[in-house]
């Protein structure tokens, strides 16, 4: 136990050392494996799925396809890695409430991403403990338009906002998401299709109270996915890919650790009840499991429960989420 605290406290400064010392591109980590334990269970294969609060996170054309109001939060029980000094949570708010008129198709959505770790011990001979808090704000807006046949399309964006305080520093900086969703019918078998670029040509965290005040990126990642559903809806498949893109503020090469593939297969035996499973693969081949269930015990209310093991042996994280749907009557 000891030593799995020491080898996190050591990950942990040597990230946040690099984030205040000089310009880099490690912002933004904290929100990279995504929100939603309906999302993390299935392995983050997400972006062409986005249908429930979560959405404007994933892709923020999802939220053109909900209807009604739609208020979702995570919480990770115990902390995440399982200690309980490293708080991640969300709240998340999607809109669809006018069903006619000119604007009838348009969706909102508000995100809030959070991320804090408490009690990080100093180094050197003054000792004491110092915190770090990272959060990501989106404001999201979407709109479908009907296309050939059966299929739809929307498109989405986000507007962003990450702010991260650390000892006296504060970093704060804007950014924008596009996405894509496509839904249709291939062979009476239902298909969509999601693309995604997120921090489109990369987002600038500048830094203010530090001896540099350094400029650090956030990574500008491509994702596509494709989900399908089985067997009458109760079989759901979906597989994403996250493509790293050449950096814009410098000359480094191509961040291709952050190229990685995402599977996830998710059960429907009765209609409140759903068993998911999904795996993460970087390209070195780092895998990282996940499980979870779905119950709606009522309508207009579903909680989720996700299990990801950590791939770096720091313990493992148990992830809660419940969201509520409220339908708005039709004009």
């Amino acid at each position: 136990m000891w030593k799995r605290s020491i080898c996190l406290v050591g990950v942990l400064l040597v990230g946040l050392s690099l984030s205040v010392l000089g310009d880099g591109t490690g912002e933004g980590s904290f929100a990279r494996d995504g929100i939603g334990a309906r999302a993390l269970s299935l392995g983050g294969a997400f972006c062409a799925i986005a249908d429930d609060a979560s959405a404007g996170f994933w892709n923020p054309a999802g939220i053109g396809y909900l209807t009604g109001y739609h208020v979702g939060g995570m919480y990770v029980v115990g902390g995440r890695f399982s200690d309980p000094d490293i708080k991640f949570q969300d709240l998340s708010l999607s809109a669809k409430p006018v069903q006619t008129g000119s604007f009838s198709a348009l969706g909102l959505g508000i995100t809030w991403v959070n991320a804090h770790i408490s009690g990080i011990p100093f180094t050197g001979d003054d000792g004491g403990t110092f915190d770090d808090d990272q959060s990501l704000f989106l404001v999201s807006v979407s709109w479908p338009f009907q296309g050939e046949g059966d299929w739809t399309i929307a498109i989405g964006a986000n507007l962003k906002y990450y702010r991260h305080s650390l000892l006296d520093g504060v970093g704060s900086g804007l950014g924008f998401d596009v996405g894509l969703l496509l839904k249709g019918m291939l062979d009476d078998i239902p298909i969509s299709v999601g693309i995604v670029s997120t921090d489109t040509l990369e987002t600038t965290v500048h830094w203010q109270g530090t001896t540099h005040n350094p400029d650090n990126y956030v990574p500008w990642i491509a994702k596509a996915g494709i989900m399908t559903l089985l067997l009458d809806g109760k079989l759901l498949l979906a597989g994403d890919i996250d493509f790293s893109l050449s950096p814009v503020h410098s000359e480094a090469p191509r961040y291709s650790y952050l190229d990685r593939a995402h599977l996830g297969i998710e059960v429907s035996p009765v209609g409140q009840l759903a068993v998911r499973g999904g795996v993460i693969i970087w390209r070195d081949g780092t895998r990282r499991l996940s499980a979870g269930l779905g119950i709606a015990p009522w309508e207009g209310l579903i909680i989720d429960y996700a299990y990801m093991r950590s791939e770096y042996g720091l313990g493992n994280t148990h992830i809660l989420s419940a969201e509520f749907e409220i339908l708005s009557p039709r004009e």
